[in-house]
């Protein structure tokens, strides 16, 4: 059993029309999505500047105002454009696809209704006999944020991913955030990894995890028991297609 494997569109909505094109041709059963939809430039600018200079950010920035538009329309042409899709997508957001009410909303909106879209954020699903978990945004040790960007301490992280107990089956775990690893989190030279996620993945032994936010870490590696995939920014063409049963992953660019 295959599964594609995408995250990090950041509103090169052209590249993933052509990857729907392609799904049909890629024998998968199911997709996971790591997040990211939109830019979020000016806010994600604003949070950051604002930490940097002791401030609090201000959510009425003009330019805040001026991208909510913006987002709006990206929302609404991912699902659109997944509408077509031959088999169901399950996702999470990105930690730049806050404010969270407005990633829900547009998600469980009548664009997104039909559009093959389930979202797993703080939440749990079976499919094809595999149970799917998934948290999204930025997990962190302490920090919360919901609005600018999106990041979780671990106690949300934990007491989200506590589903897993209530249904028997193999598990996959769709996050964001990747683990602290030697491949799957690498920015350069500089690891995006949380150390919260490699304690999810220990205590709850998925099959499979999957994971985006560091856009140059296109690869795999294995944590613990765990299948760790990162199938790179689709920003710049890359995904994963993973097959379930043989551990086998082939990184993609279209």
């Amino acid at each position: 059993m295959r599964a594609l494997v995408f995250s990090d569109v950041h509103g090169e909505t052209g590249l993933l029309r052509e990857l729907v094109r392609q799904m049909p041709e890629m024998d998968c059963k199911f997709g996971l999505f790591c997040g990211d939809i939109v830019k979020g430039s000016a806010r994600g600018s604003e949070y950051t500047t604002a930490r940097n200079e002791g401030r609090i950010p201000d959510p009425n920035h003009p330019s805040i105002e001026t991208e909510r538009a913006e987002d709006y329309a990206l929302y609404a042409e991912f699902y659109a454009v997944l509408r077509p899709a031959p088999f169901r997508i399950f996702a999470v957001p990105g930690n730049m696809d806050a404010p969270e009410g407005r990633y829900i909303t547009t998600g469980l909106g009548s664009e997104g209704v039909d559009s093959g879209i389930e979202i797993v954020h703080h939440s749990v699903t079976r499919h094809e006999g595999w149970v799917i978990a998934g948290m999204g945004g930025e997990i962190t040790e302490a920090d919360r944020e919901e609005f600018f960007v999106l990041r979780y301490p671990r106690w949300e992280a934990e007491h989200s991913f506590r589903v897993f107990s209530c249904i028997e089956g193999e598990r996959i775990m769709v996050l964001h955030s990747p683990p602290l690893g030697d491949v799957v989190d690498m920015d350069g030279e500089k690891h995006k990894g949380s150390q919260v996620v490699n304690d999810l993945i220990h205590h709850w032994r998925p099959t499979l995890a999957v994971c985006g936010h560091a856009h140059d870490a296109a690869g795999a590696e294995m944590i613990g028991t765990t299948l760790v995939v990162n199938p790179g920014a689709l920003k710049t063409g890359h995904y994963a297609i993973v097959d379930l049963e043989t551990k086998d992953v082939n990184l993609l660019q279209l």
